[in-house]
This record gives structure tokens, C-alpha cells and sequence, in this order.
């Protein structure tokens, strides 16, 4: 049991990809239009199309796009689904058989499948007249459903380890900056920190929570508390 967990904290480590993947793609952008971090949206890395200028096409965002190594960023989108599942299936025995603890593993498919919509369908098509409408919709729909379900898992977590003080302010203190990266990605101007900022902030602090809990599970696992198991031995916060 214990090398099953530690298999599943790993694949939470493991989503560290995410940030290597978009470092080596970002970096692949010609100059003298690199890749913004503060203005590009996440999903302009996996963009198949060289669109350039968006603001040509009238785009809400105004940005460039040419992604050479595309294909790279949405292959680790669906990668980083895949480690989501199979981190959750591996990690059920942590979980209380409450309506809390159950709800887990079905949030975990639907993130997983948020993840993978947004890297099979890319985004940007919605921005440019005559774009692929499957992907206008399917990529936001994936965008949205990987936030929303990321937020519960992390409420979710947060409520069912409250006693681990340590882990849950961590986790709060993610779940507050994700809401303010959702309300400064519908803002008017994004609060002035610009449509990539806003997008980050919104959507960073599950992948830093998922890092972040995969290695609390490996220091803490010997003496882990499991909530609403009373022969698990107490622990103090992880």
C-alpha cells in the first residue's frame, strides 16, 4: 500500500512538466514577437495555426501567435490529464468513505477531461472569423470544467484534512489567489495585469497545490492521519 501511494504522490510531482513544457515551447517563439508571459494566454503555446497579429483579427486579447513547437504543449496538456487520473486512483486509500471523500475521484475524472479537451482542441479558433467552431467551443468548455472541478478538489481536500493545519493554509492561501485570478481574467483590462497574469493566477495555484501535495505525501506518509479512520495513528500538521 505504501508504494501505491508514493507511486501517486509521485505523478502529482511529475506535473511539474507542465511548467517545463511551457518554458522549452515558449522559447521556441521567434523574435522579435517572443512569447509574453504576462499578455499570451496559456493555450497560445498549443495553437497549431501561425494566426501573428491577432489584433488584425479584431481578438478580444490582442497578442501574437506562432507556436512552433505546438504539438509539444498540447501533448503535455493530455499528459497532464492522464497524471491527474492516475495520481487520484492511486491516492483512493486516502480518502474517507464520506460523500466528501467519494466526490474526489469523480472530480479528478472530470479535471482529467477538462485538461484533455483543452489539449486535443486548441484555443484561439473562437478569436479569428471562420475558425474552427468544435475547437471554439471545446477548448473553453475544457478550460472552464479543469478550473471549476481543480477549485472543488482543493475546497474539497482542504475541508477533509482541515487538521493537517500546515497543508490546509497552504491550500486556502492557493484557493484564494485562484479566485482572484478568476475574477481579474473577467475584468475589465484584467485588473491591469494582463490577460496571461490573470489567466496564471487563475489557473497556477491547482498545479503548484498538486506539486505541492505530492511532496507533503511523501515526507508525511509514515505518520499521515487519514480523515474518519480512527486507527490511523495522529499526526501533527503535515
Amino acid at each position: 500500500m505504501t508504494g501505491r501511494l508514493k507511486a501517486g504522490a509521485a505523478l502529482l510531482i511529475l506535473t511539474v512538466t507542465y511548467y517545463v513544457a511551457q518554458l522549452v515551447v515558449g522559447g521556441r517563439w521567434q523574435e522579435p514577437h517572443s512569447y509574453s508571459w504576462s499578455e499570451n494566454m496559456i493555450s497560445d503555446l498549443g495553437v497549431p495555426e501561425c494566426f501573428g497579429d491577432m489584433a488584425q483579427y479584431g481578438a478580444t486579447t490582442p497578442r501574437y501567435i506562432c507556436s512552433p513547437w505546438h504539438a509539444l504543449m498540447s501533448t503535455e496538456f493530455v499528459l497532464l490529464g492522464v497524471l491527474v487520473l492516475g495520481a487520484a486512483l492511486l491516492l483512493l486509500p486516502l480518502l474517507p468513505k464520506s460523500p466528501a471523500g467519494r466526490a474526489i475521484p469523480y472530480l479528478a475524472v472530470i479535471n482529467c477531461v477538462g485538461i484533455v479537451l483543452v489539449g486535443t482542441f486548441p484555443g484561439s479558433a473562437g478569436e479569428v472569423p471562420g475558425g474552427n467552431q468544435l475547437r471554439a467551443v471545446l477548448h473553453p468548455a475544457g478550460a472552464y470544467l479543469e478550473l471549476l472541478s481543480g477549485l472543488a478538489i482543493m475546497l474539497v481536500v482542504a475541508r477533509l484534512y482541515r487538521n493537517h493545519r500546515a497543508y490546509t493554509a497552504a491550500t486556502l492561501a492557493l484557493i484564494v489567489v485562484t479566485v482572484f485570478g478568476m475574477v481579474a481574467s473577467l475584468a475589465p483590462d484584467h485588473l491591469g495585469l494582463g490577460a496571461g497574469t490573470a489567466e496564471r493566477l487563475a489557473i497556477d495555484p491547482f498545479v503548484v497545490w498538486r506539486i505541492l501535495t505530492g511532496v507533503v505525501l511523501l515526507v508525511a506518509l509514515p505518520r499521515l492521519q487519514v480523515p474518519g479512520k480512527a486507527d490511523q495513528p495522529s499526526s501533527a500538521a503535515a
